[in-house]
């Protein structure tokens, strides 16, 4: 309930909406009354064919009787009082008496509100029944039609309120998402974030709703006609009431249960997301493999158990249903048998207790049922509401760690600001592990000098990548508790002591895995530069050998891309990851077999664009093609996340065999 609370503070930056809601809420209440509260003059007034003004006069000439009774009967009580009497018959006696007093009291009470109300009856009300009966009918009209549109205005302000503070909490998850290193997103999965963000903040929002909407409106119009029924028969409805604390236990153990298959179906439910994200993204994978099947069978194992889970809490809120339909017939029963053995029997006692200070009419003892059938409605719609509350706490314990976490890459407290111009690099006993004790990068230390490229060679899982990711700090260097993780060196500072924001700004990366959005080709390009100007575009393009084929396109640079920039080859896509680090020009460039998925017709251009493209600028390029590695002033040679050697291609071709292995398999299958 602690992050719940988090959320509902949030809230209060729109408390103008919340005071709306209050307001139009606590309105409700109070014309939802004053409707049931219509009952009583229906039935006591117009029925028996009276206006209020024979209502007043019949009261009081009926409230006179009952004195004057009061009166006489306390005159033979004190009678029998004088005479000899026994301790016993004496206490007796006065206790009639000061009950006849309290009667009388209780009568001149109600004269004097009565005359007090004369004067606007005589002044306002009809003197014949039908009109009378005419405005009451108008009255309730008028009273349903306000309590519309409060009721309107309470919910408008509730949902405005929810939905904006959902608004701010996805904002701040996706920000920090954003703020996440990719590690971290590999392990939570992406349809577990996406579930978080969207799903279980609209969970968080329909708590919200609800808490503001339905958990303070039914309460208040609850409340409204707990008073009327206390004001009509206070001790009638505390007999009533007898049932409730059985009926709260059971509510209480309910929510308990709910809340916990709350936690397991979101969970559940952020598994069926990833499982559905992962077979849509890989769909070609699934087809290629005639793996629709086994998809099939694993999406329905995990919707069967989100089915389950789903049932189980529909279960819960029936019972919660039941619950409350069962508290408001038993309130409503024992009010009619209590109620109806004071009327029938024209007493005011119930099992010796005194129940009412006069005895109950017809006219009453309906009003009262009606206030306790008004306490009805809302038990009934509040029935739901324990389940969005306790669905609202998971989802509120599922989303604020996102919030709360503290990203791994931070920025410096003393930032040290970027050089401008050439930028070296240099990687000093550079240490690396994802799993604590099994090192990926053991001990890599080597410089490259501004305006210079290196190429890194080397098996799959050498390091190559890990090596690279670290420049521009989508990881942090590890090497364990009991050695130094090194550092990577820019312009002579540790990476570490720059703006992550400004160090990227430095860097263009480009990789084998193309990363393009669902969008236009233009946007594609200037998503390094979104102020670029199309000229500057185009002009990209055209280095990265693109602009032949956009132009072709029906729409030209206006063409949608696709999910994943499907409607293009691999080749085009890896043109455009090109062209979009050449709009970008930074001063160090990564490229990590960027031309793997390119022809060899246009391979031989990009080369040459290449070529120009980095003369003079610090660049890192890993790739398998001898060609590739005519563009670089020196190569490396790794090995189980070590360096074997590095030189320029003669030296390595005369000292370094692992060099000349891999040049001759280049050589075999270029032949």
């Amino acid at each position: 309930m602690k992050n719940l609370n988090r959320a509902l503070r949030m809230t209060l930056k729109y408390r103008w909406s919340l005071l709306a809601s209050f307001f139009c809420s606590a309105m409700v209440a109070v014309l939802w009354s004053l409707n049931l509260g219509a009952v009583y003059p229906f039935v006591e007034i117009v029925i028996k064919g009276k206006s209020l003004h024979q209502w007043v006069a019949d009261e009081d000439t009926e409230s006179q009787q009952l004195i004057t009774s009061s009166q006489n009967s306390i005159r033979e009580l004190e009678a029998r009082l004088n005479a000899n009497l026994k301790p016993t018959e004496s206490s007796k006696i006065q206790g009639e008496i000061n009950a006849n007093l309290y009667d009388i009291q209780i009568q001149e009470t109600r004269t004097a509100g009565r005359a007090k109300l004369a004067p606007y009856i005589k002044k306002y009300a009809p003197e014949k029944p039908f009109t009378t009966l005419a405005y009451l009918m108008a009255l309730m009209f008028i009273g349903t039609v306000l309590r519309g549109m409060f009721l309107m205005g309470s919910m408008v302000s509730v949902a405005r309120v929810g939905q904006r503070t959902m608004l701010d909490m996805q904002n701040r998850v996706f920000q920090n998402v954003l703020d996440m290193e990719a590690s971290e997103l590999g392990v939570k999965g992406t349809g577990d974030l996406i579930s978080r963000i969207r799903g279980e903040t609209g969970a968080i929002c329909q708590a919200i709703t609800t808490l503001f909407g339905k958990t303070i409106r039914e309460p208040l119009k609850m409340t409204g006609c707990l008073v009327g029924a206390a004001w009509v028969n206070w001790r009638l409805l505390l007999f009533s009431l007898l049932i409730c604390p059985i009926a709260g236990y059971l509510m209480l153990k309910l929510a308990q249960v709910t809340k916990r298959a709350n936690k397991r179906a979101m969970e559940d439910s952020a598994k069926l997301l990833n499982r559905l994200y992962q077979a849509l993204t890989y769909m070609r994978v699934v087809k290629a493999f005639t793996n629709e099947d086994n998809e099939r069978r694993r999406f329905d194992l995990v919707a069967n158990d989100v089915y389950k889970k789903s049932m189980r809490i529909s279960v819960f809120g029936a019972l919660s249903r039941i619950n409350n339909e069962l508290l408001g017939v038993s309130m409503i029963s024992l009010s009619v048998l209590a109620g109806g053995y004071l009327v029938l029997n024209s007493t005011n006692y119930l099992f010796g207790i005194r129940m009412c200070d006069a005895p109950m009419g017809f006219g009453s003892l309906m009003m009262f049922f009606g206030f306790l059938i008004g306490i009805a409605d809302p038990l009934r719609k509040m029935a739901d509401v324990y389940n969005m509350i306790q669905g609202g706490v998971v989802a509120a314990d599922r989303v604020f760690p996102l919030i709360d976490q503290v990203p791994a890459i931070q920025d410096p407290a003393s930032p040290v600001e970027i050089p401008t111009g050439k930028l070296d690099i240099e990687f000093c006993d550079v240490r690396f592990e994802y799993e604590p004790n099994q090192p990926i990068l053991r001990g890599i230390t080597e410089q490259i000098p501004a305006g210079t490229s290196l190429a890194i060679l080397g098996h799959n899982g050498c390091g190559k990548s890990t090596l690279i990711n670290l420049i521009p700090r989508f990881f942090e260097t590890n090497g364990g508790a009991e050695q130094s993780d090194g550092q990577v060196r820019i312009a002579g500072h540790d990476i570490r002591n720059y703006p992550v924001k400004s160090l990227r700004q430095k860097i263009g990366y480009v990789t084998q895995q193309t990363m393009l959005f669902n969008d236009s080709i233009a946007q594609n390009i200037a998503y390094a530069r979104p102020e670029a100007t199309h000229q500057e575009i185009v002009a990209a393009a055209q280095k990265a050998h693109a602009h032949e084929f956009i132009s072709a396109m029906e729409h030209g640079y206006d063409s949608m891309m696709g999910e994943h920039g499907g409607k293009l080859s691999g080749g085009q896509r890896q043109r455009i990851s090109l062209a979009r680090a050449i709009l970008k020009d930074p001063e160090i460039l990564i490229l990590d077999e960027a031309t793997s998925q390119i022809d060899p017709e246009s391979e031989k251009l990009i080369h040459e664009t290449l070529a120009e493209f980095i003369t003079g600028r610090t660049t890192v390029l890993i790739t398998h093609r001898m060609s590739t590695l005519e563009l670089a002033d020196k190569i490396m040679i790794m090995r189980e996340g070590q360096i074997v050697d590095c030189g320029t291609h003669d030296q390595l071709l005369s000292r370094c065999p692992d060099y000349r292995r891999m040049r001759n398999l280049q050589l075999e299958e270029a032949a």
